[in-house]
């Protein structure tokens, strides 16, 4: 799991697109769980055809002023991505998840996405912090810096412009039906329930202190579902 980028300017909008390469020992990825860095309070996420996705938020400790002078009382904490009947990544594939935020007016910090990736069989969890110092971790977490915005006093250019350069920059699996029905050996029956994944998930979340939203999806979907609500 690794970010198209290394650096993001301070104080301005950006996204991230987080790329998954393989799965879960070769067993196709059906869900992704990002959890949001505690400095950004609101994020976009890019759409993939053929995923769901849902954004959880959580009460903030105290409100914030927003940035038309509104009063802000949440954050948006978790994204997950689940993939619609089907449409499971194989793999071997790769294939990109996008969020679009605006970056922290802190130079110098450090924003790490952990990310939990959930395949039919078993999940694999980039969450363990790590900036190039030491030895790597063998599931280091997604991670950007919090570079100093240009000279110009700039930080960065339009939610909108980013989130589109983004996406066009990275590449997005194309999986015929044949190919997805090799990968998963011809078993539609072998994707786990989404239920119980989120029964499962929502135990590591709760070890490492995450705060789920319940995702209740229905894989048979055939349109995105974005719902925002309060833990």
């Amino acid at each position: 799991m690794s970010p198209d980028k290394s650096e993001v300017p301070a104080g301005g909008f950006t996204a991230v697109t987080l790329t998954v390469g393989h799965g879960c020992e070769e067993s196709p990825t059906r869900q992704i769980v990002v959890q949001v860095p505690d400095s950004i309070n609101s994020v976009t996420p890019g759409i993939v055809p053929g995923w769901d996705i849902t954004v959880d938020t959580v009460a903030l400790p105290e409100p914030i002023e927003g940035s038309h002078g509104e009063q802000v009382t949440e954050r948006e904490a978790n994204v997950t991505f689940t993939a619609q009947a089907g449409n499971e990544l194989p793999d071997g594939f790769r294939m990109g998840f996008t969020l679009g935020f605006q970056a922290p007016d802190t130079p110098g910090e450090y924003l790490f996405f952990k990310t939990i990736q959930i395949c039919t069989e078993g999940q694999t969890e980039w969450i363990e912090e790590y900036t190039g110092d030491g030895e790597e971790p063998e599931h280091p977490s997604p991670v950007v810096l919090v570079a100093a915005a240009a000279a110009d006093g700039h930080g960065g250019g339009d939610e909108e412009e980013e989130m589109a350069d983004s996406t066009e920059s990275t590449p997005t699996s194309e999986v015929t039906e044949a190919e997805v029905d090799t990968a998963n050996g011809g078993d539609e029956a072998a994707a786990a329930d989404t239920d119980d994944d989120d029964g499962s998930t929502g135990t590591t979340f709760g070890i490492l202190g995450f705060v789920l939203g319940a995702a209740g999806l229905a894989t048979g979907r055939a349109a995105l579902v974005s719902t925002r609500k309060s833990a």
